[in-house]
């Protein structure tokens, strides 16, 4: 009975590792998910980002960066003098819930943009631990454009990551010592 209790004990801590991993993992790739929209993204590392990416691509980016992107909504120009209004934003999805790196609002004549970004997300997403779905949007005349890639942050995961994997082992030691019979003397 014992080894019994022993061999389900580590069955069940296997069983949650594997659950945990599987809920923290985010799907690869980039996508646009509506919108008739086209743009990119060039990163210090040379890493870049387009919507015609093949949807296994995981783009490894540096935590901090000047990111040089472009993008364009394929509508056709307003009238002169009759700018549009526009809002949009980058977002990253965290198993807690989603955070919003930029976002704009304003007017302008344009259908199209190019430019630079200095983002920092190191307090946000560990480095090395794997991929995150980041997201942008963008609606331009009543016209909405919804695009999302899959990137991992470049770096080492640091002492934060030793530290949880040795709290998880002890974890694992206490969950199967439960499963061991103690005897009374």
């Amino acid at each position: 009975m014992t080894r019994f209790r022993r061999l389900a004990s580590l069955g069940l801590l296997g069983a949650i590792a594997v659950l945990i991993v599987g809920l923290l993992a985010a799907p690869a790739g980039a996508v646009v998910l509506q919108g008739d929209c086209t743009g990119g993204a060039v990163f210090s590392n040379g890493a870049s980002v387009t919507e015609t990416q093949p949807l296994n691509d995981i783009v490894l980016v540096p935590a901090a960066d000047n990111v040089r992107y472009t993008g364009d909504t394929h509508l056709s120009p307003p009238p002169e003098d009759m700018p549009d209004s526009f809002t949009g934003g980058v977002s990253i999805a965290l198993p807690w819930g989603s955070v919003t790196v930029v976002d704009w609002e304003g007017t302008t004549e344009e259908t199209m943009a190019s430019g630079s970004y200095i983002y920092d997300v190191s307090g946000l997403v560990p480095e090395g631990t794997g991929g995150v779905e980041v997201t942008a949007t963008h609606t331009q005349r009543g016209e909405t454009c919804i695009a999302a890639v899959t990137m991992a942050l470049d770096g080492d995961p640091g002492w934060q990551a030793w530290t949880a994997a040795g709290l998880t082992v002890l974890a694992g030691v206490g969950v199967a010592g439960a499963g061991v019979k103690r005897s009374v003397k």
